[in-house]
């Protein structure tokens, strides 16, 4: 009898094949694909801030897309290993947080670029504070 039940239960997949469905699961989950666009819209507005602002630099700019591009890979890596492992709240969180570290971002490239930005919101954004605009220009002076 024992043995019937052995015979009647699938064998749990090897953990890479597992890795790969939770992998490939992630092309319908929403907070990836936000992830992903803050990612694209925070390097097109900082490209965008840099040509207006007259700062742009090949070395910057190659830096910068180095660190998103690092920043995605280990994130699209870990995002699956994390859900694999019963920690889903984990991994949204993870991601959660460098949602909003992006979202910052955007907001001190659209500000920086002279568009309007709340008042409200322009005091919890440090970049866009007096207090960031006189010591750029300090520093600008010397």
């Amino acid at each position: 009898m024992a043995l019937m039940h052995l015979l009647a239960v699938a064998p749990v997949p090897p953990y890479h094949q597992l890795y790969f469905q939770h992998f490939q699961g992630m092309e319908d989950n929403q907070i990836i694909w936000l992830f992903v666009w803050v990612v694209i819209i925070d390097i097109v507005t900082g490209f965008a801030k840099s040509v207006i602002t007259h700062h742009t630099t090949s070395s910057k700019g190659t830096a910068g897309l180095i660190k998103h591009g690092i920043l995605l890979l280990v994130t699209l890596t870990l995002y699956p290993m994390l859900e694999l492992n019963g920690m889903k709240n984990a991994a949204d969180t993870f991601v959660g947080f460098y949602i909003m570290f992006y979202a910052v971002s955007i907001v001190e490239n659209w500000g920086q670029m002279g568009l309007p930005v709340p008042e409200w919101l322009k005091k919890y954004i440090y970049k866009l504070s007096d207090e960031y605009k006189e010591e750029q220009r300090h520093e600008n002076h010397n």
